[in-house]
């Protein structure tokens, strides 16, 4: 497993080089490897379909900039990621969604009504927490990010990593809890 990592770690690095030099096939295999992961990870931070389109664009746009100027790509999923997590988060302080841990709380989770399916409810109970948690959750849990792999893209230690993924397990049980009695 190791082995098969470091070699697709070494394949990715030597991709970027040669989209960097303007191997537009080298590009289009590193977009297909990461789109749909940098894409759901933008739309479960954002709820907004619109706005995760827009960033993942962009994520792109500029991966395939930052290739063109010869920047060496030792960890392309992370670079990717972290630019989608950087533009994810300002774009929720530029809408003043950013919820702090101090202002997370607890009354009136429960789902709206109206919502059709289980998959909804899930989306809307992600963005009734903080998105630290949030963001953690979903790298871990989602896209499959090991603890070390979170820690060196967020700059946090594994036991902030493994508090903020239960905290957010916690609150969203919290906020689905009314559901899953029905």
């Amino acid at each position: 497993m190791i082995a098969t990592a470091r070699n697709l770690a070494d394949e990715e690095r030597e991709l970027a080089a040669r989209a960097g030099g303007g191997d537009h096939a080298a590009f289009s295999v590193l977009f297909e490897r990461h789109k749909a992961g940098i894409y759901r990870f933008c739309l479960y931070m954002l709820n907004d379909a619109a706005g995760a389109e827009d960033i993942y664009q962009e994520v792109f746009i500029n991966f395939y900039r930052a290739c063109r100027e010869g920047k060496e790509m030792t960890n392309v999923r992370g670079y990717l990621m972290t630019a989608a997590r950087t533009r994810c988060l300002n774009a929720l302080k530029a809408s003043r969604r950013l919820t702090s841990i101090d202002d997370f709380d607890d009354a009136g989770v429960a789902p709206d009504e109206t919502l059709a399916d289980t998959a909804e409810h899930l989306r809307d109970a992600l963005q009734r927490i903080p998105p630290q948690y949030r963001e953690s959750f979903l790298l871990f849990e989602l896209e499959g990010y090991s603890y070390q792999e979170i820690g060196e893209q967020l700059g946090i230690t594994h036991d902030v990593i493994k508090n903020r993924i239960y905290r957010a397990k916690q609150s969203l049980q919290k906020i689905l809890r009314p559901l899953l009695r029905e």
